[in-house]
């Protein structure tokens, strides 16, 4: 999941946005309501689907994907969510920070909290990650940032890349 989209000049706006990316992920994997183990699950999976839901069923979205996708595939899910502070940076130069950051944490918290259904979950973003913001209360959390040794290789920086990046 991209949050690229909630980059946005008002919240309402950034919301649409961001529930149209969660509905685009329901739809890369509609495969999955065709098989009758998820019976039970394919109205809300459809709802969810063509943004016909209160913004009470986004908060827990992506935990019901994962439901949904590990009793498919009878393996608990992996998420991934690329630019995770792209709504939050937005929301914070436009005013509207106070109701994306709840909307964030709600949705990060029943994903990555509170998700039976979750193996791991990574994700990226470039501002600096605070463990007292939306991340908090998340277990076995680990920050890898591109200063980091131990992964200079994964992300193609050598020390001294990493050294002149700085100095730059």
């Amino acid at each position: 999941l991209t949050l690229k989209g909630g980059k946005q000049p008002d919240f309402d706006l950034a919301y649409m946005m961001l529930k149209r990316q969660i509905a685009y992920e329901y739809m890369r994997h509609s495969y999955i309501i065709k098989d009758e183990r998820l019976a039970e699950q394919k109205e809300r999976y459809q709802l969810i689907m063509r943004e016909q839901v209160d913004r009470g069923a986004y908060v827990d979205a992506l935990q019901f994907l994962s439901k949904c996708l590990e009793q498919y595939y009878g393996k608990k899910a992996i998420i991934l969510i690329d630019e995770y502070d792209v709504p939050l940076d937005k929301a914070f130069q436009n005013g509207y920070y106070k109701e994306m950051v709840s909307l964030i944490r709600g949705i990060f918290g029943q994903a990555l909290k509170t998700n039976e259904f979750l193996q791991f979950a990574v994700l990226t973003g470039c501002l600096r990650v605070s463990k007292e913001s939306i991340f908090t209360g998340l277990n076995n959390f680990e920050i890898n940032s591109i200063v980091d040794i131990d992964h200079d290789e994964q992300f193609g920086f050598t020390d001294d890349e990493v050294r002149k990046l700085l100095a730059d």
